[in-house]
C-alpha cells in the first residue's frame, strides 16, 4: 500500500518538468521569431546602434572598464552631433532631404503647385471674393520651385527668409499695379499706349525701388488690368494693387511653403542624403 501511494509523485514531477521544457522551448522560438522580425524592420547598420560611438560593442564582461570606455562617445563626437542638430533646428527648419531623384522632385513640385492652386480656389469660394487671377499661375510655379529648393536645404519654414521674399514680391507687385491704375486713369483707354506704358512702369518701379524685388509676374498682373480696362471701359480702382494682387502673392508663398513643410517628411521617395552631408560638415 505504501508503494502504491507514493508511486504518483515521480510521474507528476516528470510531467511538470516536461511541461516546463515545452514552455521554455516555445518561448525561445517566439523570441527568435520576434528578433528576426525586428532585424528585418530596422534599417541595416543602425540596429541597436548609437551614433557617435568610438567602437562597437565587444564581447567582455559588463563590469569590464575597457568595454565601458569603448561604448561611451567622446566629447568631440557629442559636439559634432550637437552642431548638426543645431544647424537643422535653426530658424524652424526641418531635416534636409533630397526627393529621390530628378523625376521624383519634379513630381513633388507639381504636387505642391497643384495643391496650392486648389487651396487658393477653395479660399476664394469660401470668402466670395476674387483671389485667383490667371497671372497667379506663374506665381504658383515660382513659389513651388522655391519651396522645394528650400526644403532640400532644410529651410522650408525659415520665417526670416519668407518674410523678406514676401515683402519684396508684394511691394514690387503693389507698386507696379498702383502706377498702372494711375496711368490708366490719366491716359484713357488707348490700348497700345496703355500696354507699353504699363510694362515700362512695372520694370522701372521694381528696379528703382530699393525695398522691392524684381518680380516678373507683376508685369502680367499689370497687363491683365490693362486688358480689362480696355475691354470693359471700367473706371480704374486702386484697390486692385492690394487685392487680389499683393494679397494673392503673399498667400501663394505661404501656401507653397506650408504644403512643402507638411508633405516633405512623408514623401515616400525622399532620402537622408542631404542630412548625412550636413552632419559630415565641420
Amino acid at each position: 500500500r505504501g508503494s502504491w501511494s507514493s508511486s504518483p509523485l515521480p510521474s507528476l514531477s516528470v510531467a511538470a518538468s516536461a511541461m516546463s521544457k515545452t514552455q521554455s522551448s516555445r518561448l525561445r522560438r517566439l523570441a527568435a521569431v520576434l528578433a528576426t522580425m525586428l532585424s528585418c524592420l530596422l534599417p541595416p547598420g543602425r540596429a541597436f546602434g548609437m551614433r557617435g560611438t568610438k567602437a562597437t560593442l565587444v564581447a567582455s564582461s559588463p563590469s569590464s572598464p575597457v568595454s565601458i570606455l569603448n561604448q561611451s562617445p567622446s566629447f568631440s563626437d557629442n559636439k559634432a552631433n550637437f552642431a548638426g542638430l543645431t544647424a537643422r533646428s535653426a530658424g524652424k527648419t526641418t531635416a534636409p532631404r533630397d526627393f529621390g531623384g530628378k523625376h521624383s522632385e519634379a513630381l513633388f513640385t507639381a504636387l505642391v503647385a497643384g495643391l496650392a492652386t486648389y487651396a487658393m480656389s477653395t479660399l476664394q469660394s469660401f470668402l466670395h471674393r476674387q483671389l485667383w487671377v490667371p497671372p497667379f499661375g506663374a506665381v504658383t510655379l515660382i513659389f513651388a520651385a522655391d519651396a522645394v529648393a528650400a526644403a532640400k536645404e532644410g529651410k522650408t519654414m525659415n520665417f526670416k527668409v519668407m518674410r523678406q521674399k514676401a515683402l519684396q514680391a508684394c511691394i514690387g507687385v503693389a507698386g507696379a499695379c498702383f502706377l498702372t491704375v494711375l496711368l490708366a486713369r490719366l491716359l484713357g483707354n488707348s490700348p497700345g499706349i496703355l500696354r507699353a506704358v504699363a510694362m515700362a512702369v512695372a520694370a522701372f518701379s521694381m528696379m528703382a525701388n530699393p525695398s522691392s524685388g524684381y518680380f516678373p509676374p507683376a508685369g502680367a498682373l499689370c497687363a491683365l488690368y490693362v486688358e480689362k480696362a480696355v475691354a470693359t471701359s471700367v473706371s480704374p480702382q486702386y484697390g486692385y494693387a492690394l487685392f487680389p494682387c499683393a494679397t494673392g502673392v503673399a498667400l501663394l508663398l505661404i501656401l507653397c511653403r506650408t504644403i512643402t513643410f507638411v508633405a516633405h517628411p512623408v514623401w515616400p521617395f525622399s532620402s537622408k542624403q542631404c542630412e548625412k552631408e550636413l552632419m559630415a560638415q565641420p
